[in-house]
C-alpha cells in the first residue's frame, strides 16, 4: 500500500485532518485503508506483499522483535516514549494519546515512507539482516 499510494499519501501530508477528518496516523491509514481496497476492487493493484515489506520494515527501523502490532501501532507506540524492547501493547492502548504525540506520529510516519521508498527504489531493503 505505501509504495502504491505514496502519491496520495503525499497529498495527505500537508493537512490529514482535511483528507480524514482528525489529524492522527490512525485515522491516515483508516483513509488510505479504504483507497487502497478500491484499487484492489477496480484491479488496480493485485497484491498486498509490498505492504507487508513496510510493516517489517518498521518494525527494524524501530527496533521491535516483531511486526505484528501493525505500523500504525508502532510508530505511535514509539513517538509516546515506549521502549520497543519492553512493550506492553495493552499499557499503550490504554494510554492517552496527546496532540502533539499524534503530530509527532505523523510526522515521523512521513519521514519513514520516504526513506522506505528511497530504499526500495534503489533496492537497499534488507529485512532479513536482523
Amino acid at each position: 500500500m505505501i509504495l502504491e499510494c505514496y502519491h496520495i499519501f503525499k497529498q495527505i501530508e500537508q493537512r490529514p485532518a482535511m483528507w480524514t477528518g482528525e489529524a492522527t496516523l490512525r485515522s491516515i491509514h483508516i483513509y488510505m485503508s479504504g483507497y487502497y481496497h478500491a484499487m484492489i476492487e477496480n484491479c488496480i493493484v493485485k497484491n498486498a506483499e509490498k505492504e507487508e515489506l513496510f510493516f517489517e520494515w518498521v518494525a527494524k527501523k524501530l527496533g521491535y522483535y516483531e511486526s505484528t502490532a501493525g505500523w500504525v501501532n508502532m510508530i505511535l507506540a514509539f513517538c509516546m516514549d515506549f521502549d520497543p524492547q519492553t512493550i506492553d501493547w495493552e499499557e499503550v492502548f490504554l494510554t492517552p494519546v496527546s496532540k502533539e504525540q499524534h503530530l509527532k506520529s505523523i510526522a515521523c510516519f512521513y519521514i519513514f515512507i520516504d526513506e522506505f521508498t528511497r530504499e526500495y527504489e534503489n533496492k537497499k531493503l534488507y529485512l532479513l539482516d536482523k
